[in-house]
């Protein structure tokens, strides 16, 4: 809009400019007919035959014609002689009115016709105003409510201004209109009479007339072919503008509404539906706080945290988004969503596995607890009972050749890779290598006499060395 009135009013200063120039040219070569000086230049041409030929007939008929002319004499000085006629008639100055008068309509003609195209091109300009602000809303992202509103709201204000335009223009149209008028009624009111004693030199001024039309003529085309010109700069001006809005726009648009084309993409976005809803996602079980797995704080934000990625999606979907980018996010809501949900899934059923397992777990202990006691007791009395019968220890469970269990007198050391020898009777049956687990002594067999095998309660006699 800024641009539009500055080529306005550089129009405007060079319209005033070259016309104040066409008409200081067109008076400064003008010559206005000087009928006074013309009438001086009449007596220097005048005659004495004409006064004495008339004083010699007069002379020759004065006895005839003296009393017809005494007569007529008498009459012309009874008669009365009206002059105001006469002084009011002044060609040079009703010449010069005329012109004035002339000059003053095409002038004012002249400026109704700029007025015109002033108010034209400022309707013009608010029609383009209007087209811009519509192309620059249809390039933001706004929902169709916005869109409808704005749009609405920039005719209103196009209507607004260009009834505020014509309401300037008018009157001031109806103001030039009625100067035109005035002036044409001035010119009209002159006295025919008048002009037509004027027209007797309008043949001086043809000439004059002519070259001021044709000069005036040149002026007009000249003036009409820059506006022309200023109207072509200006109009491709605006398309420039255009260009580079459209541009822009669309640069904005595949930088923020990318189409996405790499193929895993493609395979992702492709018949992509996301479902209705998502869901349900269990409750997290109470029992991953109470044992330890999970924090109270952790389960909370997990919570929120939920409700925050489904608040965030959703407004992300509100977004006008084109191209890849609405089934990017639609896509992207659905993995994050189903992520959610298996993993709260997998909690929930690794509480319920994790609760299981605890109950198991503390039921083995028991029972591992009552086992240990009886072991305890088991192994007070075969320690008390190789005491007693002054052995070393005695074999227990010898099923497993490699893990042979061994309860050995407490008064006895042992320690791992100790090599003890299993007796029966006064005879030597096997050797073992020993090793204590958990505190219990178990022992690998080494060698057994051949047709032998270790039965419960074996003595086992432990070597004061290692084996090697």
């Amino acid at each position: 809009m800024g641009d539009d009135n500055e080529i306005r009013q550089l129009i405007h200063r060079e319209a005033e400019d070259f016309l104040k120039k066409a008409r200081a040219a067109t008076k400064d070569v003008h010559e206005v007919y000087d009928l006074e000086g013309e009438f001086r230049k009449t007596r220097k041409n005048r005659s004495l035959l004409v006064p004495l030929v008339t004083i010699v007939t007069l002379a020759v008929l004065g006895l005839v014609a003296w009393g017809v002319a005494n007569r007529i004499q008498a009459m012309n000085n009874a008669a009365p002689v009206d002059v105001a006629s006469f002084e009011d008639l002044n060609l040079k100055d009703l010449l010069d009115t005329a012109k004035r008068n002339a000059d003053d309509l095409s002038n004012a003609q002249s400026d109704l016709q700029q007025l015109n195209f002033d108010l034209k091109s400022s309707l013009d300009s608010a029609d383009r105003d209007y087209a811009a602000a519509i192309e620059t809303l249809r390039a933001k992202t706004l929902s169709a409510a916005e869109l409808a509103r704005q749009s609405a709201d920039a005719l209103s204000a196009r209507d607004a201004k260009k009834r505020q335009i014509q309401a300037s223009f008018t009157q001031r149209i109806a103001a030039k209109k009625a100067e035109i008028a005035a002036i044409q009624t001035k010119i009209d009111s002159y006295d025919q009479r008048m002009m037509k004693q004027a027209k007797d030199q309008q043949a001086v001024l043809d000439s004059a007339t002519k070259k001021f039309d044709l000069e005036k003529q040149q002026l007009v085309s000249d003036y009409e072919h820059r506006l022309a010109d200023l109207a072509a700069r200006r109009q491709s001006d605006i398309a420039s503008l255009t260009r580079q809005r459209e541009t822009l726009a669309a640069t904005l648009v595949s930088r923020y509404n990318p189409v996405f084309s790499d193929d895993r993409m493609v395979a992702l976005l492709k018949g992509w539906k996301a479902p209705a809803t998502y869901g349900p996602f269990p409750p997290l079980p109470d029992y991953l706080v109470q044992s330890g797995a999970m924090s109270a704080a952790d389960s909370a934000n997990l919570d929120v945290s939920l409700s925050d990625f489904g608040y965030i999606a959703d407004r992300l979907h509100k977004v006008p988004w084109i191209n890849s980018v609405p089934g990017a996010v639609s896509r992207l809501e659905g993995e994050g969503m189903e992520s959610a949900l298996t993993y709260r899934n997998a909690l929930v059923s690794a509480a319920t596995e994790l609760q299981t397992r605890d109950r198991s777990i503390a039921a083995l202990t028991d029972r591992a607890t009552k086992a240990e006691t009886e072991r305890n007791r088991l192994d007070w009395a075969i320690g008390s009972y190789a005491d007693a019968q002054r052995e070393s220890g005695f074999v227990v469970d010898p099923r497993d050749p490699t893990a042979v269990v061994i309860v050995m007198n407490p008064s006895v050391p042992v320690s791992d890779g100790i090599l003890a020898y299993v007796v029966r009777g006064e005879k030597s049956i096997a050797t073992m290598k020993l090793t204590v687990r958990d505190g219990v002594t178990i022992g690998a067999v080494a060698s057994i006499v051949d047709g032998e095998t270790m039965q419960p309660f074996d003595s086992v006699l432990v070597s004061s060395t290692p084996s090697p």
